[in-house]
């Protein structure tokens, strides 16, 4: 792209951004980073808008404070680079003058602090996880799946990655799935365009929803390909059913007796340590009853970071290990981080076996049920961590003539309220940014009122609510289906749902001839 000035030109001029961001500008600058100045701010909210693919719009607001180039960009190569980003995603055809780098710069500037302001909230304005997310969306992890080493432990040959393919998916709500005003067949496109390809599944016991779940996941590894990975927290029927388990080509993994066959702290290099001490420090938080306090979370930080910086791979008595070392450098007695370790040493969940890489190109049921709550948590979210560590490192899914986006990943929470009460920062993180790598997360729960205690944000990061007889708050059930309706009065095989192209439709999930010897659950 030709341009028609210098960069001493641009070091010698002002830059702006509307009065509304450059007051969030400050926010960052100031009580939120604590940065050296404005232009600190600036520069990473001009990235974080650089990260977006789509061009900013026109900045509708009086100016803000001014920015002196050679201040806000540097000099030398820092200057030469901002530079060349700036222009590289213009959308202007022809050469750009002074005038509309600053025009590009004004309107990349609004946009990236607004999205900086929507990720802290995100994070709950925690300033450790506020980087977490940058340097995830950053992509500080490295080049991903496509560069990782594929290595196997134990002489076990390594698996081949799953090359996802861009089809359509249109997955049935059961196995009869029939409009009741129409009598139409319903399917729930879960990879077209503009569709979120999240499914949550509610009902209480007997009504049917993990049917439902087990049809709708067959039918997405059948129609893409996709491996599915299934944690099974409620009474086994996902795990206990063989024809299921045949019809997604999985393997059923029972932890102690079969551990997780995954290295769930693997690093792609070391760079890596710090990020992945953070999130492994905020899983392991939820993971006793009682959350640690300020003081236990960055020692467990602190061991695990000394853990992931040693050698590979790591398993869970090393960071333990590197816990008791650093309670004792800090003369600190015992307390709920380390009696929370020696109780998960009791059990061998993971055997580092199989790269991220490996383990999610192919399907596994993970039965947990028979587990202690506690216990249950940790092989849950540390799958997660390694989840979405794994497709956040991956590009953007490939996308078909038709807008329809290839499946990676097809991931079944089942019971899923033992872990949404929890607000589990990989779950979420699934559930709000997945969709452009190829995940899709389906959660089975009794009620609306299981995301009571969820991010305002999670339900409506949901494509696909399905609501089967239950109980629930009026609020809830709005949130879910765009309006109120009594759940307690559907019959027997019934559902409610909303749909993208349909609106509001009662349906039949399914029917007494839809069981043979599967359970209804």
């Amino acid at each position: 792209m030709p341009t028609n000035f210098s960069f001493d030109d641009v070091t010698k001029a002002s830059f702006s951004t509307g009065a509304a961001a450059s007051e969030l500008n400050k926010e960052f600058a100031g009580p939120r980073l604590a940065l050296k100045g404005n232009n600190y701010a600036a520069r990473l909210a001009i990235a974080r808008s650089l990260a977006v693919a789509e061009s900013p719009a026109a900045v509708d607001d009086a100016p803000g404070q001014n920015i002196k180039g050679h201040i806000l960009f540097g000099d030398g190569v820092d200057l030469r680079t901002w530079v060349c980003l700036l222009v590289e995603h213009t959308p202007i055809d022809g050469p750009v003058g002074i005038e509309e780098l600053q025009e590009l710069v004004r309107r990349h500037w609004a946009r990236g602090v607004r999205l900086l302001d929507k990720d802290w909230k995100d994070c709950g304005g925690d300033h450790d996880r506020f980087i977490m997310r940058l340097a995830e969306q950053a992509n500080l992890r490295g080049k991903g799946a496509a560069s990782a080493r594929t290595r196997s432990a134990n002489g076990v040959a390594s698996r081949e990655p799953f090359v996802p393919k861009a089809v359509p998916v249109r997955l049935p709500m059961g196995p009869v799935s029939t409009d009741l005003r129409t009598g139409k067949r319903l399917e729930f496109a879960i990879n077209a365009k503009g569709n979120s390809p999240h499914v949550a599944i509610m009902g209480t016991l007997g009504t049917g929803k993990t049917f439902i779940a087990r049809t709708m996941a067959t039918e997405a590894h059948q129609q893409s390909g996709c491996p599915v990975l299934v944690f099974d927290m409620g009474k086994g029927d996902m795990a206990g059913n063989p024809s299921f388990v045949r019809s997604i080509g999985a393997e059923v993994l029972t932890p102690p007796q079969v551990p997780v066959p995954l290295d769930v702290l693997h690093l792609s290099s070391a760079s890596e340590a710090a990020i992945a001490a953070m999130r492994f420090r905020e899983s392991f938080d939820r993971i006793p009853t009682t959350q640690l306090g300020p003081i236990q979370k960055n020692l467990v930080g602190e061991a695990t970071e000394r853990a992931l910086r040693g050698a590979h791979p790591v398993r869970l008595a090393d960071i333990q290990d590197r816990l008791k070392e650093v309670y004792a450098e800090n003369r600190r007695k015992d307390d709920m981080a380390t009696t929370t370790f020696s109780d998960l040493a009791k059990f061998k969940l993971f055997e580092p076996k199989y790269s991220p890489t490996e383990f999610f190109s192919q399907s596994w049921v993970v039965d947990v049920h028979t587990l202690p709550d506690f216990v249950q948590r940790c092989v849950v979210f540390l799958i997660l961590d390694a989840a979405y560590t794994y497709l956040s490192s991956l590009g953007d899914s490939a996308i078909d003539a038709d807008g329809n986006r290839s499946l990676r990943l097809f991931l079944c929470v089942d019971e899923a309220r033992k872990v949404l009460a929890y607000n589990q920062d990989s779950l979420i993180g699934l559930v709000r940014e997945s969709r452009s790598k190829g995940g899709a997360v389906m959660t089975v729960s009794q009620s609306p009122d299981d995301f009571s205690n969820n991010d305002d944000d999670f339900l409506s990061n949901i494509g696909l609510g399905i609501c089967l007889k239950t109980n629930a708050k009026p609020a809830l059930v709005t949130r879910v289906l765009g309006q109120t309706f009594d759940l307690g009065g559907l019959r027997s095989g019934e559902a409610v749902t909303r749909l993208h192209d349909r609106g509001f439709v009662r349906f039949q999930a399914w029917d007494e001839s839809s069981f043979e010897t599967a359970p209804r659950t």
